[in-house]
């Protein structure tokens, strides 16, 4: 049995993307061809997957970095796909949002007929503006995860899970993170042994992953509360030193309450979330930069207790001190 694939273009969309997509399933039939032909007397073998691009119309699309594509089919005048995948937008996906509204009813129609989805990286946003991931498990690019859950709150968003899939419907998080996708599609619509063979010839690694280890703590700066913004200062200044909120708010003469309230109103956080956030960010930064011992890392950062910082660590980024400073040394 064939599995008709189509992937959706449209202006702004990921190249890599798109090729992934494309050379994946071909290097899929490829070595199922390649293992059917191993045995003998096999009858002659029919292609695993059919692979078509569409978009919706003929014209020309331009891709992310201004390459040109051209769609093969137009979304519904062709035949409606087993899978259809939509593709990573990279950073352009809020500007072209707009425009790709109109594939919605369309994409709603196909997945109430039986089409399965996946989407890439910010792919997710366009099956969430189409009301297609609403009460469902959904993972994007770490990088647009507030804003995705701020759009769509009912979205049961996962925004350290690289890959999820709930139900019909697959998403995935991250530029790389579309070749975990496709070994995902691969097992579940060929066969583990399939996938696990694409991934040695293109060099893909298979271990289960997350986005943690990726992500980056942006101090959110864009509020109007000059109270707040005078103890985000302050905490940076002093963030080696022991913290405990009945001091930031004796040092700026309010009380704890009101502190709370008006921090987590300014950056949506609560003061302790934000410190430990920032001490965590400072840690990764001098784990990445400098040949610093551990424990001197912890102390720099804010934590009197190595052991307790490690823990910390470990949970919050997913990776040990040791292991995140051995894959993202400068």
């Amino acid at each position: 049995m064939t599995i008709n694939i189509q992937v959706l273009l449209a202006d702004g969309c990921s190249a890599a993307s798109v090729a992934a997509c494309l050379e994946g399933f071909e290097c899929a039939n490829i070595l199922q061809n390649m293992r059917h032909h191993a045995q003998e007397h096999a009858p002659p073998a029919h292609p695993l997957f059919q692979v078509h691009t569409t978009a919706l119309s003929k014209n020309t699309v331009t891709c992310t970095g201004g390459m040109s594509l051209h769609p093969q089919l137009q979304l519904g005048e062709a035949p409606r796909p087993d899978l259809l995948i939509v593709p990573g937008f990279m950073f352009h996906i809020l500007p072209v949002l707009p425009r790709l509204q109109a594939a919605s009813p369309l994409l709603q129609t196909y997945y109430a007929e039986g089409t399965h989805l996946a989407a890439m990286c910010t792919g997710a946003f366009v099956l969430a503006e189409a009301g297609l991931l609403d009460g469902r498990m959904a993972t994007t690019h770490w990088f647009f995860s507030e804003i995705f859950a701020q759009r769509y709150p009912k979205v049961a968003l996962q925004s350290d899970r690289v890959v999820t899939d709930d139900g019909n419907i697959q998403c995935s998080g991250g530029a790389t993170g579309g070749n975990d996708l496709l070994l995902y599609l691969l097992r579940k619509y060929g066969s583990a042994e399939l996938a696990n063979e694409c991934a040695k010839k293109l060099l893909v690694d298979t271990r289960e992953r997350s986005q943690n280890p990726y992500m980056s703590f942006q101090a959110p700066r864009q509020h109007e509360d000059q109270l707040v913004h005078k103890v985000q200062d302050w905490v940076e200044q002093h963030l080696a030193e022991r913290m405990t909120l009945e001091r930031i708010a004796r040092e700026y003469n309010t009380s704890v309450r009101q502190l709370i309230r008006r921090f987590k109103a300014a950056t949506q956080m609560p003061p302790g979330t934000y410190i430990q956030n920032l001490r965590l960010e400072r840690a990764k930064e001098q784990l990445e930069c400098s040949d610093q011992q551990i424990d001197k890392i912890a102390y720099k950062v804010g934590y009197e207790d190595s052991n307790a910082f490690r823990r910390v660590f470990g949970e919050r980024i997913g990776l040990s001190p040791s292991a995140y400073r051995k894959r993202f040394r400068r």
